[in-house]
């Protein structure tokens, strides 16, 4: 979901910081992302700073630079990669030009960073392992067997977000034409008129914009276990949700879709939806009403420490937090399933996971019987194989935003949840709530 007021019902990321993980440290600094903003949608780069920090920094150059606004996708080989960074549509000739390139980066390969899926990586002049410069490839396979083997190895600098992979899918499943010259094997969006490529035959890159902090995660308020924040943030835009109570105590949540990140703040309108259908039936969102009630800012200081000061039914508050640690370990998931997710015939309801190492911490937004907003958390859940099984908990008795903290009632198990992971970008979620056994397909959402 891009926009609740586009969507009518809401798809939310849920997270409910409740003392039922184990609290350690601040998180440490995220690596940069960069936003490719395509004509076939976003793809989401992070990028390996501390790895491979030439190629980064050569990389961040061009984007910073604008080198790669209105650049396009110039090569396509299915099942192998697809490549861009070399050219750009001049829309004042009409016609296109190359990148102008600075000097070439060292190579920075390493068997840690291989050419597997998904993973982005330099294009270099045949027979010169130091000839890299503005392009690059994203490898559609594992194609570590030929790329880490030959001509120095070819560095890996990063990796496209697993939300962003459907996206490079689709671009790579476009036809493919012979336009001769450098672009022999050129994706087209549509075909060309007479033969001759036109802007709007490409695959272009609109914009390319780096994010050089990186504040997804839970978030919370260490003196006020019981309510909290999560954030999920895809190239500069955040999507924050808030998991805390109401005037009863009584578990509700409100969101910021839309949450542009500007230098190291971001700002937007709260809302609240209710008049949902509880888990326990077929879903029907017919009676949802998307409520805005107030304004939030977000303002960071650091990747470990922000102060939310909000705006909510004409009542102001503010609130320090910071990210909620309940998992440590030495080697990152092979695929880390920290997102939002939901079933895009359900809007208006939603999981967000947040994975640390080998644990999820998954925190479900949904509704009760009378359509009332109400949160489920599932604190620990341990991954085995591609999945995770763990108990379900409902807390009550903490207070609003609005209103000084003073806790909340011991968490009670309401029932159970395990999700089965079918790729990086899709899942089951199957569940027992109160006695009612049912299950949901979900996938990450894209905005």
């Amino acid at each position: 979901m891009i926009s609740i007021l586009r969507n009518k019902l809401l798809h939310a990321s849920l997270t409910s910081l409740v003392a039922l993980a184990a609290l350690l440290a601040p998180a440490a600094s995220h690596a940069t992302s960069v936003r490719l903003q395509t004509v076939k949608g976003p793809v989401d780069l992070v990028l390996y700073d501390n790895a491979a920090p030439r190629t980064v920094a050569n990389f961040l150059s061009y984007v910073n630079s604008g080198a790669f606004n209105n650049s396009f996708i110039h090569r396509s080989v299915p099942g192998f990669i697809i490549q861009g960074g070399g050219y750009v549509w001049n829309d004042s000739s009409s016609n296109i030009s190359s990148i102008t390139t600075t000097a070439p980066v060292a190579n920075e390969f390493s068997t840690a960073r291989s050419n597997k899926r998904g993973t982005i990586a330099m294009a270099k002049v045949s027979g010169d392992p130091n000839s890299a410069t503005s392009q690059w490839f994203i490898n559609l396979a594992d194609n570590s067997s030929s790329l880490d083997t030959q001509n120095g190895g070819f560095t890996v600098f990063g990796e496209v977000s697993a939300a962003s992979m459907p996206v490079v899918d689709a671009i790579a499943a476009l036809p493919i034409s012979n336009a001769g010259g450098n672009f022999t094997e050129l994706p087209l969006v549509s075909q060309p008129a007479n033969g001759v490529v036109q802007k709007s035959n490409l695959v272009i890159i609109n914009a390319a914009a780096a994010v050089t902090n990186n504040y997804q995660g839970m978030w919370w308020n260490a003196n006020e276990s019981g309510w909290g924040m999560n954030i999920t943030q895809h190239g500069n835009m955040i999507f924050a949700a808030m998991y805390t109570y109401d005037d009863a105590g009584l578990p509700t949540w409100y969101v910021i879709p839309n949450c542009p990140v500007s230098t190291t703040n971001c700002t937007g309108d709260i809302y609240k939806v209710t008049g949902g259908t509880s888990p326990a039936v077929a879903w029907n969102g017919a009676g949802s009403i998307v409520t805005k009630v107030g304004a939030g800012t977000i303002a960071f200081s650091s990747t470990s420490s922000a102060t939310f000061t909000f705006t909510i039914n004409n009542i102001s508050g503010s609130k320090a937090i910071t990210p909620q640690v309940f998992a440590t370990g030495s080697t990152p998931p092979v695929i880390d399933y920290s997102d939002m997710w939901w079933n895009a015939n359900e809007s208006g309801w939603g999981l967000s996971i947040t994975q640390q190492f080998t644990t999820i911490f998954a925190a479900w937004y949904t509704y009760d019987a009378t359509g009332k907003a109400i949160w489920y958390v599932v604190p620990n859940c341990a991954m085995s194989g591609a999945g995770c099984t763990g108990s379900l908990y409902q807390v009550t008795g903490g207070k609003p935003l609005t209103s000084a903290w003073t806790g909340t009632n011991a968490p009670v198990i309401v029932g159970s949840v395990t999700l089965a992971f079918a790729s990086s970008n899709s899942a089951t979620m199957a569940y027992t709530l109160n006695g009612v056994t049912s299950s949901r397909a979900i996938t990450r959402q894209a905005f």
